[in-house]
């Protein structure tokens, strides 16, 4: 079974529906509801052949760990390094980064601009955040962190800059 879960305030999120129409399998399903949290969506792949197929359309693009993973499920071997491309990277940020406008804490009057991307990982650098900064060129990768609540480690690649408040 292959599965991507995403929250949505206000129904089925687009991505799920894009995700499915691109690869052209699987179903999209929701909303599991729980008090306090969005309700959560899912894309799902359960045949044998819809995972495969799912695996060998984006294959080219996913790191090492995930490629691993649709070996384990499938025995899909996908040849040859990851892909990078402007397109990769948009997506990554889109699914999992984060932009955002806060106080400077030693300067007043200043706010700063972040945008991030955070990923859990073992005791190394995931592979996507090293991908990434290499292929945007700008921000650096911090980690590891302990952050609570998490089952592992946690990495985050970021970009911040102080701007002059707008009043």
């Amino acid at each position: 079974m292959a599965q991507i879960n995403q929250a949505g305030p206000d129904g089925m999120p687009e991505v799920l529906t894009r995700f499915r129409d691109a690869v052209e399998v699987g179903h999209v399903a929701g909303p599991k509801v729980e008090d306090g949290r969005q309700d959560l969506y899912r894309w799902v792949a359960s045949s044998y052949d819809d995972v495969r197929t799912t695996g060998a359309l984006i294959g080219p693009w996913l790191s090492s760990e995930k490629r691993g993973q649709f070996a384990a499920a499938v025995g899909l071997i996908v040849i040859g390094a990851p892909r990078e491309s402007v397109a990769w990277a948009g997506g990554l940020y889109d699914a999992e980064g984060s932009t955002s406008l806060s106080d400077h804490r030693t300067h007043p009057n200043y706010k700063y601009v972040e945008a991030a991307i955070t990923q859990g990982g073992g005791t190394s650098v995931p592979e996507e955040l090293i991908r990434f900064s290499r292929l945007i060129g700008v921000g650096q990768v911090y980690g590891p962190y302990d952050q609570e609540g998490a089952t592992e480690l946690v990495y985050r690649w970021r970009i911040q800059r102080p701007t002059p408040s707008v009043r």
